[in-house]
This record gives C-alpha cells, structure tokens and sequence, in this order.
C-alpha cells in the first residue's frame, strides 16, 4: 500500500511540476508579447487563463501518465504542457470566454480519456 501511495505522490508531483512550469511559462510570455511580439495579448488579467490552463494541463499529464503507467514512457509531462503553451499563448492573444474554453477543453479530455482506456485495454497482458 505505502509503495502505490509512494508512486501516486511522484506521478501528482512530476504533473504539479509540469503545470507549474507551464503557468510560469505562460505569465512570462504575456509580460514579453506586451512588449511588441507578434501576438500582442489583449489587455487585462492573465489569471484566469493561467489558472484553466494549468489546471487542463494537469488533467492531461495524469491522463498521460495514467495511459502510459505500464510502458514506462517518459516526458509525457513536456508534450502536454507544450500544447498548453501553444493554448495559453492563443487565449492571451484572443481571450476567448472562459465557459467555452472549458467546454471544449472538456470535450478534449474526455475524448483523451476515451483513448488512453481504449489504449491500456490493447496493451493488458494475458
């Protein structure tokens, strides 16, 4: 029991870490695209983009991570929070409405959710 709590703590932490990084990356994008870059973000508070992305991005590295459990992948974290990037760079840019956001987001996740059960179902042992 303890080494499956053990392996829980490390799986949250490396999808805590990844997220962290991932918001800090994005809150230093927005302070420089204010600078001039090509994609100047609207004004106002990056917050509560930061805070749907971090927390999708979270989502999907224990999806991930769940998904891939048993053949051991590694730097699934970094796909993930590579495509969050790419999503916080075009919300802060675009500020879409933070109910659809999370509507679609949805929708994505569960549909990763669908194939990381379909893809641990072909990969059991008998």
């Amino acid at each position: 029991m303890a080494k499956r709590f053990g392996t829980f703590v490390r799986l949250l932490g490396r999808a805590a870490g990844a997220s962290a990084a991932l918001v800090a990356l994005g809150w230093a994008a927005w302070r420089w695209a204010a600078t001039g870059m090509p994609m100047t973000p609207l004004p106002g508070s990056p917050w509560p983009y930061l805070a749907t992305w971090g927390a999708l991005c979270l989502a999907g590295c224990l999806l991930l991570r769940w998904a891939t459990a048993r053949d051991g992948a590694e730097g699934t974290d970094y796909v993930v929070a590579v495509l969050a990037f790419a999503g916080i760079r075009l919300s802060l840019a675009h500020r879409p409405g933070l109910t659809p956001l999370w509507a679609y987001a949805a929708g994505a996740l569960a549909a990763g959710a669908a194939a990381a059960v379909l893809w641990r179902r072909s990969r059991r042992t008998a």
